[in-house]
């Protein structure tokens, strides 16, 4: 299990993730990599899912749930989190291949919500595995480490539809296993 530390050095922060080991004398915790310089921008807005995708209604959302693919989904919930807290137009992000970088092209880590934006968190939400979560703590953990805030009716539906397609994945699977030539 590995977590994000800041450290403050000559009054600036930087993160680093920390991985943990168990010995017998207890745990021992270790740096593994620098994750970047830590931004701290003010959360400006409340903006919701649905005013931010221009959907009318519960209903709306749920069929666009249904629809769109969890990549999709936690892409569009990444962008929702910058554009509520004004980050800074001088640092690039790119949602789909996880990176966050200020304008001389070095690694940010974006403190939001109560989580570190950057890119192992949001690497860890794309690879999110519905399979090795039935109770759904998995991707809590995965948002909340990212500081993606997002609604509980949003959740339980972004939680379903992984479950379901894991689902479908299993059955698929199980049909072509007893196939002979």
């Amino acid at each position: 299990m590995a977590f994000v530390r800041v450290k403050r050095i000559s009054g600036k922060e930087y993160a680093y993730l920390v991985a943990n080991s168990w010995t017998a004398t207890g745990p021992r915790q270790k740096v593994a990599k620098y994750l970047g310089k830590v931004i701290r921008p003010e959360k400006a807005k409340s903006e919701k899912l649905e005013v931010f995708l221009g959907l009318a209604g519960e209903a709306a959302m749920t069929e666009w749930i249904k629809k769109s693919s969890f990549r999709e989904i936690a892409a569009h919930l990444t962008r929702l989190e910058l554009g509520n807290h004004n980050v800074p137009t001088s640092i690039k992000t790119d949602t789909e291949t996880t990176e966050f970088l200020d304008e001389k092209g070095r690694q940010v880590v974006l403190a939001i919500n109560d989580g570190f934006l950057c890119a192992e968190t949001a690497k860890k939400l794309l690879e999110y595995d519905a399979a090795a979560d039935y109770s759904g703590y998995g991707l809590a953990d995965a948002l909340t480490a990212a500081g993606i805030a997002v609604d509980k009716d949003v959740f339980i539906s972004l939680f379903g539809k992984a479950q379901a397609a894991t689902k479908k994945e299993k059955e698929t699977k199980d049909a072509f296993k007893d196939f002979y030539y």
